[in-house]
């Protein structure tokens, strides 16, 4: 049993209030794919004990109410930690089953409330997260080839879960690199680093983006300039100088020799390298990736959005850790990660690999699991990416994606969607697939591979993680590690009219529980959420705002930020607000259920007449967990007053206006 805080809590229960069946522990989230079930049972079997405080006595043995819950001092800590990692569990459940966005967002809201990588919190990460997913929804439709980093990275991130969970040669490089035993310690180190590593890995596109969006107009409107050989103008970034600084020095010097480090345990001596030359040469290519003062590279024709990314997070840690003074005070793991983050995109792959004269990809048995991991895992990720780009949107890709795992090693499959038919099979992403065989365009045949496969082999060795595969491309691959298969797709539900310009859930959520406590400034605001909840009920109020579009719908409405022929909404009726108090309570109902509540009344009254809260909250037994239809009028009111909040809130902080789906005579 994972959730030994929440074990020990329903004894004490037994011992305080004489109720035997409190805080029960839900199943496991259901997820349609295998690495899905395996990402949830790493959570949930793996990291038992999670942040726990195991050195307060009071606090292991549950006697301190220094907990939040639904405000603060009601629960032991112990036991809020427990509930974060079980939000934790629930809301990458809601994500394998959706794959949407808005829920990718709760992961990492998640990631951030509990490891706090960069600050205290989402507020310290969030803006470039949303800035992420802005530019991807909108910026990046002018661009000719551009698909979702924003969900990517999530996906990322849960296979990543299910390899560490299931791979023991993959586990033991990570253990034996950090000096850590199998076991929970061991679990919570990898979640915490392969999180920000993975999570955080493609920040940084939003530069990338700008550098596309010039050479794709050029591109464009003038078919003489062919991007593919630099005839179009291009976009690089000045006052690099300035943006590398940090109380550590030039971050450009700073990665140099880390990433110099790190590939001398071991890779440079595999290849026949020299530290001293990586070092020197890496510190002029790392000045120079943004710049591009070296045309004869023709570096230029690309940004590398992993360079900001590491630049950003490097800067970003810096700033929130004041108390590290020198390079020697960083922690080991945490400059793996953003090592592994700067070498994902093209600096390994191209651009060391050239400077070094080989060929040779990045094994596990070089000392990086992390930079191995992420090079895989990114590669592996190319399922479910919403496209933006004007030729990618025209594109095929796989539309799901899992993995089966064996003493073997793994196993990755594909599927398409059998609606189109022999434009699967004749697109160039399914043949790829395929161990077939194919030819290189320097005329070279490869027979009985896959070219997916060998592409990947490129980077990092695949036989480290499957024993059967074969490195020499000159000889068949029997290994039969990947499957593409065409299969029915059963359309999503949940799209739904209402949309922002932004993902902004955050503030959105903050406001509403603002409104909610009585609130009025900003500051205000802030505490009632960030220092009065938890983490449990801070995504309650997330999901509300997030579950305001389908609710609309159900009252035929819907928001948006652009200017429609449409009649607004001043105000919603009763019956509307009825209609909506329903949906809300049924939503509620769900959270509730998902997170292990169950009815129950003892707490009613207890106080002078009062509910006992207190109690509410360690029991986790709660009265309004029944039918919609058997609410008091007080209770209906608490689901219907929300929404009507939602009118005034939209406007104030989205920009956005309520429409009735008819048009009034």
């Amino acid at each position: 049993m994972g959730y030994n805080a929440l074990v020990r809590m329903r004894e004490k229960n037994f011992e305080a209030y004489g109720i035997e069946n409190s805080v029960h522990i839900p199943p496991l989230p259901a997820a349609s794919r295998i690495y899905g079930q395996e990402a949830l049972a790493f959570i949930r079997d793996c990291c038992e004990d999670l942040l726990f405080d195991t050195t307060d006595e009071r606090r292991v043995a549950l006697d301190d109410s220094d907990g939040r819950s639904s405000g603060p001092g009601r629960i032991p800590y112990n036991m809020e930690r427990d509930l974060d990692r079980l939000s934790f569990e629930v809301a990458i459940g809601r994500f394998l089953k959706t794959g949407a966005r808005a829920d990718a967002f709760d992961i990492y809201y998640c990631y951030c409330e509990m490891f706090k990588p960069f600050g205290s919190g989402y507020d310290s990460t969030g803006m470039l997260l949303e800035m992420l997913s802005e530019h991807e929804t909108n910026a990046s439709s002018l661009l000719m080839k551009h698909r979702d980093h924003y969900s990517h990275s999530v996906y990322v991130f849960l296979i990543g879960l299910a390899f560490y969970k299931n791979h023991a040669a993959l586990r033991e490089a990570y253990n034996s690199r950090y000096g850590l035993e199998e076991g929970p310690e061991a679990a919570h180190h990898f979640l915490k680093y392969w999180g920000m590593t993975s999570l955080f890995h493609d920040i940084g596109y939003p530069f990338e983006i700008a550098h596309q969006q010039m050479r794709a107009y050029v591109c464009k409107i003038d078919a003489n300039n062919n991007d593919d050989y630099g005839f179009a103008p291009v976009v690089s970034y000045r006052r690099m100088d300035e943006f590398a600084l940090s109380r550590l020095g030039d971050l450009n010097e700073l990665y140099a020799r880390a990433i110099t480090e790190r590939l001398d345990l071991n890779y440079l001596d595999r290849v026949g390298a020299e530290a001293y030359y990586l070092r020197y040469k890496l510190n002029g290519t790392l000045k120079d990736r943004a710049v591009h003062n070296n045309p004869d590279a023709m570096d230029y024709l690309y940004m590398d959005h992993a360079y900001f990314s590491g630049m950003v997070l490097a800067k970003a840690y810096l700033d929130r850790h004041p108390k590290i003074k020198t390079y020697e005070d960083l922690p080991v793991a945490l400059l793996d990660g953003l090592c592994a983050i700067i070498l994902h995109n093209t600096l390994f792959k191209f651009t060391i690999r050239s400077l070094l004269h080989v060929k040779e990809p990045l094994s596990l048995a070089d000392g990086q699991p992390l930079a191995y991991l992420l090079m895989l895992c990114d590669e592996l990720q190319c399922w479910d990416r919403a496209s933006y780009g004007q030729n990618t949107r025209s594109g095929i890709y796989p539309f799901d994606f899992d993995m089966e795992f064996s003493e073997a090693g793994p196993k990755f499959i594909y599927l398409y969607d059998a609606f189109y038919g022999d434009k699967v099979v004749n697109s160039k992403s399914y043949k790829q697939m395929l161990d077939v065989g194919y030819t290189k365009k320097s005329g070279a045949v490869r027979k009985q591979r896959c070219k997916y496969l060998d592409d990947i082999d490129e980077i990092v060795s695949l036989s480290d993680v499957i024993a059967g595969f074969e490195h020499d491309v000159t000889k068949p691959d029997e290994s039969g590690a990947l499957e593409a298969v065409i299969a029915t797709k059963y359309r999503k539900t949940g799209v739904y009219l209402s949309d922002s310009n932004y993902l902004n859930l955050y503030s959105f959520a903050l406001a509403l529980n603002g409104r909610y406590c009585g609130a009025t400034t900003s500051e205000e605001m802030v505490r009632a959420f960030e220092h009065d909840l938890s983490l449990e009920y801070k995504l309650s109020n997330i999901a509300q705002a997030k579950n305001f579009g389908p609710q609309l719908e159900r009252i035929h409405c819907f928001y948006t930020d652009r200017a429609v022929d449409y009649e607004p909404v001043r105000k919603f009726s009763d019956e509307e607000l009825g209609e909506l108090a329903e949906s809300e309570h049924a939503r509620w109902y769900s959270e509730k259920v998902a997170m292990g509540w169950e009815y129950g009344a003892a707490h009613v009254g207890r106080l002078d007449g009062a509910n006992d809260n207190v109690m509410r909250e360690r029991t986790r037994l709660h009265h309004d967990l029944i039918p919609f239809e058997d609410l008091t009028e007080p209770e209906v009111y608490k689901d219907a007053a929300p929404m009507a909040k939602m009118l005034e809130l939209l406007h104030e902080f989205d920009g956005l206006t309520i429409y009735r789906m008819y048009r009034s005579n």
